[in-house]
C-alpha cells in the first residue's frame, strides 16, 4: 500500500532511549558537535542534526517500551494511524492529545517505533 502525497509525512526526529541523558550527551558530544536545542532535566535532550532532532531520552518517555522511535510529523495522525494499522502494524499508541500535540505510535520492530504527531496550535 502506499501513501498518498497528502498524507505523506515528514521525518522530523528520531529518539534514543539511555540510561543517563547527561552521560550520553557527553559522550556524543565527544566526536560530534550537535548543538542542543532544548534540554528538561535528565528526562530528555535535543540535538540538531542538520534540521532533524536527535533526542536522548529515558525509556520511559517512549512508546510501547520502544528503545527508538522515529519520529514522523503528519497533518492527520487519526488518518495516517489507520493507514498504518490497516497494511498490517500493530498500534502500541492509539491517537492521543498532550498539552502539544496530538501523537500515536506503531511497531515497526521488536525495538522500534514509528511515532507520528501532529503539533497543536500554541494558545494566545
Amino acid at each position: 500500500m502506499t501513501v498518498a502525497p497528502q498524507q505523506s509525512g515528514v521525518l522530523r526526529g528520531i529518539a534514543v532511549a539511555v540510561q543517563d541523558t547527561s552521560a550520553a550527551e557527553r559522550l556524543l558530544g565527544r566526536v560530534t558537535d550537535l548543538p542542543v536545542t532544548v534540554r528538561d532535566g535528565d528526562r530528555w535532550t535535543a540535538l540538531d542534526a542538520g534540521g532533524l532532532t536527535v533526542a536522548l531520552t529515558v525509556t520511559e518517555e517512549l512508546p510501547g517500551g520502544a528503545a527508538v522511535s522515529l519520529n514522523v510529523k503528519v497533518a492527520d495522525v487519526a488518518a495516517a494511524h489507520d493507514l498504518l494499522i490497516a497494511a498490517g502494524a500493530l498500534s502500541v499508541m492509539a491517537p492521543a492529545l498532550t498539552a502539544h500535540e496530538e501523537r500515536a505510535a506503531v511497531r515497526l520492530g521488536d525495538s522500534v517505533v514509528l511515532s507520528i504527531y501532529r503539533s497543536l496550535p500554541r494558545q494566545a
